[in-house]
């Protein structure tokens, strides 16, 4: 998206000057023994990569350009194979398990390394990667690319590697998810950002992607991703588009704008919701309760006070009205009678199964969630005293069964770290933990005489074979 910044340029150029005038360079130009190619790559590449890290760390939009700059002979094709396996990775791909748009950058990077000097050294390391980008592309691409390459024996190497199970989608995903596993520890995700209206539809859901991985990484300095976004959103020519609602929420949750830029960040979620007001709360209901729902990303009681310092209470409609209810919830405590009168006003409000009601019914299940986790178990008494209050009432307020279940399950996991801790059954932690949970899940519906003596009994011990 944007072009590599010129303190990255000096430094990749000083790592090119390093490599030309390296004594291994030299004996590999002397003798062309892959011995001294070896050493040249043990010696260079490390650097490349930890340069490559940095540069995806803290500005990612430039990671391409970073990329492309390393597509001169100077740096005689080291840590091109990487970068290579990099590019078939990123791009987003369709439910066929095709590339959505072209990957234009997989086919510079590979026609360039087609056409290296060092190009016998490096096929050894790029087959997968080619592989993969051959599978994810159409025949087309795939064949006009392999037909631009001028070297016979090149063009015979890359043709190898076309896979006859990229032929159906599930050969062609089981292809991607192999080579990926390779790189999991790695970050090298990336997608632009639309510039143009066309670009909308074809490159939103890619962008949301990659900024909820960013957001999700508590490792990863995510201060060059405000300003491209704010661009995105405030972008004139996109008003009355409903692809930059996601972004929107994003921004608003996980890098929350300040002073003037919060001011045209509100003023544009303002003109939405007065133009489309129904599309608008849904769109973001639904897309808040996606996000409480994915365990790969974070979205708590904060995240939830940050979107809401966006949303203008002026207006009258349901936005104003759930934002008000969980900054009450988030201040107050969900053990608040007040509260939860307030709540259960306005779930009669909504369909039951709406996603308002659902939104709700999740956060008031997180603050449930940190209770069981925050507590060790030797504190089981506060356990006890607080569901015994609170799960009654919520369980009557939303009168769900999913909701009810869930609180079910998270019982169950704590009281059963309760009783491997405490396993004396004549001791009285074990007599008080196991009358009072009796009593209260079967007032629950938790479960019944049957499955609650099952629940408590000691599984016997085999006797072992003399």
């Amino acid at each position: 998206m944007y072009e590599l910044n010129d303190t990255y340029k000096a430094h990749l150029d000083a790592i090119a000057d390093a490599i030309q005038a390296s004594p291994s360079l030299a004996l590999y130009l002397e003798e062309e023994e892959d011995e001294h190619y070896e050493a040249l790559k043990a010696e260079f590449e490390p650097q490349i990569e930890a340069a490559h890290e940095q540069i995806n760390h803290y500005s990612p939009f430039e990671i391409e350009a970073f990329e492309r700059y390393l597509l001169d002979d100077r740096f005689e094709g080291l840590f091109l194979p990487r970068v290579l396996g990099y590019s078939v990775l990123r791009p987003e791909i369709n439910q066929l398990f095709y590339y959505a748009r072209q990957n234009d950058h997989f086919g510079t990077l590979l026609t360039y390394i087609a056409g290296n000097m060092n190009f016998d050294q490096l096929r050894t390391r790029i087959g997968q990667a080619v592989q993969v980008g051959f599978a994810l592309s159409s025949d087309i691409y795939v064949t006009g690319l392999i037909d631009e390459i001028p070297t016979k024996r090149v063009r015979q190497f890359l043709l190898q590697q076309k896979s006859d199970d990229a032929r159906t989608a599930d050969g062609r995903k089981q292809i991607f998810n192999r080579y990926k596993r390779q790189f999991a520890s790695r970050n090298y995700q990336y997608a632009p950002f639309p510039q143009q209206v066309g670009e909308l539809i074809s490159h939103t859901n890619h962008a949301v992607e990659f900024l909820l991985y960013r957001v999700s990484n508590k490792d990863l300095n995510n201060d060059a991703l405000p300003a491209p976004l704010y661009h995105f959103v405030t972008n004139p020519d996109f008003a009355g588009r409903k692809e930059i609602i996601r972004p929107l929420v994003i921004y608003g949750a996980y890098l929350p704008p300040q002073d003037d830029t919060k001011q045209a960040v509100v003023d544009v979620l303002n003109r939405e919701r007065k133009e489309d007001p129904k599309r608008v709360s849904e769109q973001i209901m639904t897309f808040i309760l996606r996000l409480k729902n994915d365990p790969q990303v974070t979205f708590g009681k904060d995240e939830e006070a940050n979107l809401g310092l966006i949303i203008d209470r002026s207006i009258d409609d349901d936005l104003t009205a759930y934002f008000n209810l969980t900054d009450r919830i988030h201040a107050e405590g969900y053990d608040d009678a007040d509260v939860q009168e307030a709540i259960q006003e306005e779930v009669l409000k909504q369909e039951g199964l709406s996603d308002i009601n659902e939104n709700i019914r999740k956060t008031i299940l997180t603050y449930f969630d940190d209770l069981a986790a925050s507590l060790g178990t030797d504190e089981y008494n506060k356990w006890f005293r607080l569901t015994g209050k609170l799960f009654p009432v919520y369980m009557k307020i939303f009168a769900n069964e999913q909701f009810n279940q869930h609180l079910r399950r998270l019982a169950i996991r704590y009281t059963k770290r309760l009783i491997k801790v405490h396993t004396n059954k004549r001791g009285k932690d074990y007599r008080d933990i196991k009358k009072t949970t009796v009593a209260t899940w079967i007032d629950y519906g938790f479960m019944s005489d049957k499955q609650l003596k099952e629940f408590f009994k000691t599984p016997r011990k085999r006797k072992s074979a003399e």
